[in-house]
């Protein structure tokens, strides 16, 4: 059942999310998990383990009550206390000057290296 996506209950911590999130099927530990990352957000604890997170939201459409993680308000979060990983500083950077995440490209080059959070 999902809620009005305006709407963001609190986690109740059930667990069905770390099934159906592709960062938690590779890494196999509870911080990597929506869950987990809910429970350290909640704790006050900024770690780099935030960035692992896809965004792609299946925690929140498989969550019984809708709860969304909030990636992006962590990352962000994290940037303003300057914890950020090298390759999302790149990739910042490069938005700022050439306005996309690669880097300087000529028209239809493909970008030589992918960077990202």
């Amino acid at each position: 059942m999902l809620i009005d996506l305006t709407e963001n209950p609190d986690c109740t911590e059930c667990g069905l999310c770390r099934e159906a999130c592709p960062v938690f099927q590779i890494q196999r530990q509870e911080e990597y998990s929506p869950r987990g990352r809910v429970m350290l957000d909640c704790a006050g604890l900024q770690t780099l383990v935030f960035y692992q997170c896809t965004l792609c939201r299946t925690c929140r459409i498989v969550c019984p009550i809708g709860h969304d993680p909030n990636g992006e308000t962590l990352r962000s979060e994290l940037i303003n206390a300057g914890i950020e990983t090298s390759a999302n500083q790149t990739m910042i950077i490069n938005i700022r000057l050439y306005g996309n995440p690669f880097g300087p490209l000529a028209d239809g080059e493909l970008p030589k290296v992918l960077t990202c959070c």
